[in-house]
């Protein structure tokens, strides 16, 4: 299954419920798995009626999430407009609370999570649930790109410095303005993976920065699964989301990321939303996909 199969299939059922019409952002040219211009135009101001302090995170983040974008090639349209976009899901399945993930009270969207030490842009969790430091990530169409763990030079102390809380061997400093990790430090052996390593490794960084060390955390990973009408496509869906369920528990049952969150007293947690469009999380359409 590619990104753009995975993205049709997440329109034709918006499109049982909703119909066609409120499809198709146009600019210089038309892009169909995106919401219509105008169908966006409300959803914005639903958020900003019914959900003021969501639509300030997002109207704020430096993600850009709600603003049409300017490329090499013109504009596309905003982020949050896809389909499929991460950010779309996790406010849909988070505004109304996070007792889906076990949490309490208001839920903050587009959380920074700056890893002590380093400079410049800080990581960016997709939710954080004061109530119970759980960190959430989002992921929709995402797992269709290919991933690699190329990290900036700078953080290579924290990952292969003295006494680094990963247990990775202290290594001479490369001279590159990257490094590259292999995967089979995670337990893997696949030239690209599904799940976004890097970007994993800061934001277990960001959380160890941000919290006291004798206080539990958790960060958890939600992805989205449709509910699917036809057998085929149903079957295909749980095959791609089966190899994204290996790879999760090889990663967090490796050696370096089982000793950093346990020296960080961090726990980890990756569940799926099954249901046929994106909706409030709940315990009826979760899947837990690890631990399992």
């Amino acid at each position: 299954m590619t990104k753009e199969e995975f993205d049709g299939l997440i329109k034709k059922n918006l499109v049982a419920v909703l119909g066609d019409a409120c499809f198709g952002y146009v600019l210089a040219k038309k892009y169909p798995n995106y919401f219509s211009r105008e169908a966006f135009a409300i959803f914005i101001d639903e958020m900003k009626s019914g959900y003021h302090r969501a639509f300030c995170s997002y109207d704020a983040g430096k993600g850009s999430e709600l603003k049409e974008q300017t490329g090499r090639y013109g504009k596309t349209p905003p982020k949050m407009a896809s389909v499929a976009s991460s950010s779309r899901f996790c406010y849909l399945a988070l505004r109304d609370g996070a007792d889906g993930l076990g949490g309490s009270g208001e839920v903050e969207f587009e959380h920074e999570c700056r890893i002590k030490g380093i400079d410049g842009i800080a990581p960016q969790l997709d939710a954080f649930i004061p109530n119970e430091s759980i960190y959430v990530e989002v992921k929709c169409h995402e797992i269709f790109d290919a991933h690699h763990v190329v990290m900036k030079i700078k953080y290579w102390d924290l990952l292969f410095g003295v006494d680094n809380a990963f247990g990775l061997p202290n290594l001479p400093k490369v001279q590159d303005e990257t490094f590259t990790i292999g995967h089979e430090t995670f337990n893997l052996s696949k030239a690209s993976t599904m799940f976004d390593i890097k970007q994993f490794l800061c934001h277990l960084l960001g959380i160890a920065s941000r919290k006291e060390a004798d206080k539990p955390a958790k960060l958890v990973y939600l992805f989205f699964k449709p509910r699917l009408d036809t057998a085929d496509e149903q079957r295909a869906m749980d095959e791609v989301f089966c190899e994204l369920q290996h790879e999760i528990r090889a990663i967090f049952a490796s050696p370096p990321i089982r000793r950093f969150t346990e020296k960080n007293n961090i726990q980890l947690t990756a569940v799926a939303e099954y249901a046929s469009i994106m909706e409030r999380l709940s315990p009826h359409n979760r899947m837990m996909l690890f631990p399992v």
